[in-house]
């Protein structure tokens, strides 16, 4: 005979991860994903919304931030502002952004299309920085650029700082 024993700590802790192994389950079945995250989908053409999790929740994450200075690059790409072979100049304020980052130096140059990568692939925030001042000579003016964008395409309560 096998007799197996917890210490009442393990057992508690056992408990929780089973519970929380739970609800993850019950989340993925019901199609909702993390609590602490929003989402939604939705038809741009119609602004049918097919799904939606706390869309209309104050959140503050990065990754926005990131996919607005995407946005905003493709613009200018398609405006002809700028080619994926123009180098961007890299300041003291871009040298000095935390991780994550390429660790670029002040005076270092880095192509559009590197800078896309970077954005997409490392979320670098130093390359947010060099494509902010690129394209509105500094970071606050860039940040009233997002929000002003983010208001055309319809989401009110959207505010870049």
């Amino acid at each position: 005979m096998l007799v197996l024993t917890a210490a009442p700590e393990a057992d508690a802790k056992a408990k929780k991860r089973s519970k929380k192994a739970a609800q993850t389950q019950s989340r993925a079945a019901s199609g909702i994903s993390d609590a602490r995250y929003a989402a939604i989908i939705m038809n741009p053409v119609t602004g049918e919304v097919y799904r939606q999790q706390d869309a209309d929740q104050r959140r503050y994450p990065a990754s926005l931030t990131k996919m607005m200075t995407l946005y905003l690059l493709f613009e200018a790409l398609e405006k002809k502002k700028l080619s994926l072979d123009d180098d961007l100049d890299v300041s003291a304020l871009a040298a000095r952004q935390p991780q994550t980052n390429l660790s670029l130096d002040e005076g270092d140059e880095i192509e559009v299309e590197t800078a896309i990568k970077a954005l997409v692939v490392r979320s670098a925030n130093d390359v947010s920085v060099v494509v902010a001042e690129t394209l509105a000579g500094d970071v606050d003016s860039f940040a009233r650029k997002m929000t002003a964008k983010a208001r055309a395409l319809g989401m009110s309560n959207t505010v870049f700082k």
